[in-house]
């Protein structure tokens, strides 16, 4: 019989009134992935932090390896052999890759002072070659400096280099490629023969099916589902436990527009030669028409962020034109995107896209406020639109005047698209819409897509996951290496040629 690395009974969690967690149970056995499923605001993230020391628990107990524990903070938790790979990054962008992942470790201090950089710079190395990554990441590189892809393999690396027992991991791919994924599961596997547990949070079902033992399921902080083997769980009883009703086409019906032909339309953006300022974009030009949803494919490094953020003006570029029904737009200059109602969905919510200490309902209304031109502001108005977004979106949260960092992850995703779909956009941009998000919520936000594109809407979408890609758009062009390699209609649009343009076209 396996030994138990960590057992939870009876946890409770109130924050503000609210009880986020209600009695809940569960436990990780040596050498196995428990995966722990439900739609945002379901309680995962909060167990989870409770169990590596980031909350306390309001009521219940935990063990660990047998042992009664509750921790007061992480640097504890590690200690007892539990570390924790948060969704949002913690790293700290002036240090370097090497002193990230060590920051903590007494063994490179001598009273007190950093004392063997070389020594750190050399087990990073090590570490990197465990995804392959040895030659692309420097271990004296700011992190700063890194991609966001590369900033959650360190993250990840972390983890792993505090010889944790019990690792968990929170939305761990959410910004990996095809291939960090599949060098990560290979390292969960090696480690799980080594008798290492992980608690994986994840929205992404196939890769839950193909990496977890277990899955236990949260649905507004109760228990529905404990422990159910994995390969016994059929994914529609999966999603149902999840949602709390039938998922049946997360995608919905597109058929009327695979035959279509876009050319008829009116061109609503034209992007003409890009090229950024690091010359990584080679003169790409595309057009997106009147309710047309154009996606962006490829792996991770591909170009795709780099050349939608040229688009908005968030990047510089040396070369190339936007133009808005016809109207050239300033280059780099955002102010002019947003005054002429273009939409830009970033990434990376946290550093680009939302101000964490400030209110859901002020965050929500940033983009309409920058954009209008009033001399004085209607808060009552204001309050209205956004009580709607919020309905709308199905954004969980106890008060409207919270911060937004006390939301979820993917409730902050919801709360970011909310932002520029107030603004009423002619274009909106949308880079990865679905990072973080639960299943419900992805059938949610798809749902508002194809909306407001068959009111006339122009989107244009970049996307990690082929079937997000194959499922929406109308539309699809694959990067590889700064440069466009195919360009498909949803018609002949199929995963495999998406595949060979991303690495061979």
């Amino acid at each position: 019989m396996s030994r138990k690395l960590i057992e939870v009974h009876d946890i409770k969690k109130v924050f503000s009134g609210v009880a986020v967690l209600e009695g809940i149970d569960f436990d990780l056995e040596e050498g196995e992935v428990h995966a722990l499923m439900g739609e945002n605001g379901a309680g995962k993230s909060t167990l989870s932090k409770i169990i590596s020391g980031i909350y306390q628990a309001d009521g219940g107990t935990m063990l660990v390896e047998g042992e009664r524990r509750s921790f007061a903070n992480t640097r504890e938790a590690v200690r007892h052999g539990v570390s924790i790979v948060t969704q949002e990054f913690s790293l700290l962008p002036d240090f370097s890759v090497a002193e990230n992942i060590f920051l903590t470790d007494d063994r490179y201090y001598r009273s007190g002072f950093l004392s063997d950089r070389r020594a750190m710079a050399e087990k990073t190395r090590e570490l990197l070659a465990l995804f392959g990554m040895e030659r692309d990441i420097d271990p004296y590189e700011k992190v700063e400096d890194l991609s966001v892809a590369q900033m959650q393999v360190i993250e990840i690396l972390k983890a792993v280099s505090t010889n944790a027992r019990t690792i968990i991991l929170d939305e761990p791919t959410a910004s990996l490629s095809t291939k960090e994924i599949d060098q990560l599961f290979e390292i969960v596997r090696k480690l799980k023969k080594e008798g290492v547990g992980f608690i994986i949070v994840s929205h992404k079902i196939n890769e839950i099916y193909e990496i977890s033992d277990r899955i236990t399921v949260l649905r507004d902080g109760r228990l529905i589902l404990n422990g159910a083997a994995t390969k016994e769980l059929k994914q529609s009883d999966l999603i149902k436990a999840m949602v709390g009703r039938e998922v049946n086409n997360l995608y919905g019906d597109r058929s009327d527009h695979l035959d279509k032909d876009w050319s008829r339309e009116e061109v609503v953006l034209e992007v003409r030669d890009m090229v950024d300022e690091n010359r990584y974009l080679k003169h790409i030009s595309f057009q997106v028409h009147k309710g047309e949803i154009v996606g962006f494919s490829g792996l991770v490094g591909a170009g795709r962020s780099e050349l939608v953020r040229c688009v908005f003006g968030a990047d510089r570029r040396t070369e190339g034109k936007v133009y808005l029904h016809g109207k050239e737009i300033p280059a780099d200059r955002i102010r002019a995107s947003v005054a002429e109602r273009i939409g830009f969905v970033s990434e990376d919510r946290k550093r680009d896209g939302l101000l964490q200490e400030m209110s859901v309902i002020k965050n929500i209304g940033l983009a309409k406020l920058a954009a209008s031109k009033r001399a004085l502001i209607d808060w009552k108005k204001d309050a209205e639109d956004c009580a709607e977004m919020i309905r709308r979106m199905r954004i969980k949260t106890a008060d409207v005047d919270m911060p937004i960092k006390g939301l979820s992850g993917g409730n902050q995703q919801k709360v970011l698209l909310a932002k520029w779909i107030l603004l009423a956009p002619e274009v909106l941009i949308v880079d990865e819409p679905t990072r973080g998000v639960d299943i419900g919520a992805k059938a949610d936000i798809y749902a508002i897509l194809k909306e407001l594109a068959a009111q006339g809407m122009a989107i244009v979408v970049v996307s990690s996951e082929i079937p997000e890609i194959l499922g929406i758009c109308d539309t699809i062009y694959v990067m590889r290496e700064g440069k466009v390699t195919g360009v498909l209609n949803a018609a002949e649009a199929e995963e495999e040629k998406i595949g060979y343009f991303s690495t061979v076209g």
